[in-house]
């Protein structure tokens, strides 16, 4: 009975210590948010009226982003026709099913009409996975094949990691090393995919460090907040259109003050 109990610790202590290499080995550098990356512009460069789809979850929803985005590209003279499909807890996994409801909606929507721009928007969870080669990445690729050859843009809308960051185990991560992770993950797709990417996670990530007192987490901790909404729609409008958001008329329920400052964050992330 006493070997069999040595034996069974030792095989847990190999199983743990397997576990913690595995992990060591998924572990994200952490990112400097301030950092210069040219983000790659639209090619061709947005023409007048162009024909724009948000696609994604609760994050897209929240707030109306897509008629967010709408009302500040038309408050400098930029006329869009925006459109929207959106559901809670969806991933690009069911937008990629044709047997799923919205997956055969999308196939509906997209394929056979034009589009300049199809913005796709991850689930926050799979997003932050550490196996996006099995989770997140085949199906990033069934919708841009389809994109393109609607003859359209892809653009990856990277989001924001929880406010508060989340526990994996025992290990309590913090909001910058999620957002390492998500930020990893999105530009390695849109790398291999020669696509588009809107750093919107990295935008939350500056505004927190340089005014923390804009709020731009929902409750829940989750979600955007209003000014996180704007700030994403700001950092949208600076990458489709390849200007700045400065100065816009349009500030939605903030206060001027705050909008300039947001602003002004995603017009340096983007063309800085």
């Amino acid at each position: 009975m006493e070997k069999r109990c040595k034996i069974a610790m030792i095989l847990l202590l190999m199983a743990v210590m397997s576990g913690c290499s595995s992990k060591e080995k998924k572990e994200t550098e952490q990112m400097d948010f301030h950092a210069q990356i040219q983000w790659k512009a639209p090619e061709p460069a947005v023409g007048d009226r162009p024909r724009i789809l948000f696609v994604g979850d609760s994050h897209t929803f929240y707030n109306d982003l897509s008629g967010t985005f709408f009302r500040i590209a038309n408050s400098f003279g930029h006329k869009s026709d925006v459109y929207e499909l959106s559901k809670g807890y969806y991933s690009l996994k069911r937008y990629a099913n044709p047997e799923d409801e919205l997956g055969a909606l999308f196939d509906k929507t997209v394929t056979g009409k034009k589009w300049d721009f199809v913005i796709l928007q991850e689930n926050a969870s799979t997003a932050l996975s550490v196996s996006p080669d099995e989770e997140m990445f085949p199906y990033a690729r069934t919708l841009d094949e389809k994109v393109k050859s609607a003859g359209g843009q892809t653009a990856f809308l990277m989001t924001w990691a929880p406010k508060n960051g989340a526990k994996d185990g025992f290990k309590k991560q913090s909001r910058e090393e999620l957002q390492s992770v998500m930020a990893e993950n999105y530009m390695a797709i849109s790398d291999e995919l020669n696509d588009l990417v809107i750093p919107a996670g990295i935008g939350f990530m500056r505004c927190t460090e340089s005014y923390p007192d804009i709020e731009l987490w929902d409750a829940d901790g989750k979600h955007p907040s209003s000014a996180g909404t704007y700030l994403t729609a700001c950092t949208i409008y600076a990458l489709v259109y390849q200007q700045s958001p400065e100065n816009c008329s349009f500030t939605g329920e903030l206060e001027s003050d705050q909008a300039e400052k947001l602003q002004k964050i995603a017009a340096d992330l983007i063309l800085s």
